[in-house]
């Protein structure tokens, strides 16, 4: 099975990296940074490819996101189309409360602008969204799969 996973692009991943861990609870965190030959290849300075980060990754909820440095430059950088969602069982009361800390935290840090508030909605389900100081819209979902399962 293949898997699918987010591929964020920043200005400063060294410093997105730090923001996720403080303001959304990112765990299992790592980072590579630019090494000299691919500095070279990418006309960058020696002395500034430690803060450039190659590739890097980190877990949201159990779930991995990974992201590098804007080596083509790309501009602007833009994820007005593009969410990533997090859905989770809300009958497994730690991962619901788990998502609610996650909710908590991000909103009460006061970086990020909530598009829909995290609350029960008309399918059954529990669902918000926020969009986070780098643009990136943040879903999340938690429903009964008890549900989906009989459904299917």
């Amino acid at each position: 099975m293949a898997n699918i996973h987010p591929y964020l692009t920043f200005n400063n991943t060294k410093e997105a990296l730090d923001y996720y861990k403080d303001i959304l609870g990112a765990t299992n965190i790592s980072r590579m940074p630019l090494a000299e030959e691919q500095a070279e290849q990418f006309g960058v300075p020696i002395e500034k490819a430690s803060d450039l980060t190659m590739h890097s990754q980190f877990d949201i909820l159990g779930s991995t996101v990974m992201a590098a440095d804007n080596f083509m430059k790309v501009e602007p950088l833009v994820y007005d189309s593009i969410s990533i969602l997090i859905d989770l069982d809300s009958e497994d009361e730690r991962a619901l409360s788990q998502a609610d800390a996650f909710w908590n935290k991000a909103v009460e840090s006061g970086t990020v602008t909530v598009n829909l508030p995290f609350e029960n909605q008309f399918w059954g389900g529990k669902m918000g969204d926020f969009t986070d100081k780098y643009g990136v819209r943040w879903m999340l979902h938690a429903q009964p799969y008890s549900k989906l399962q009989s459904n299917s």
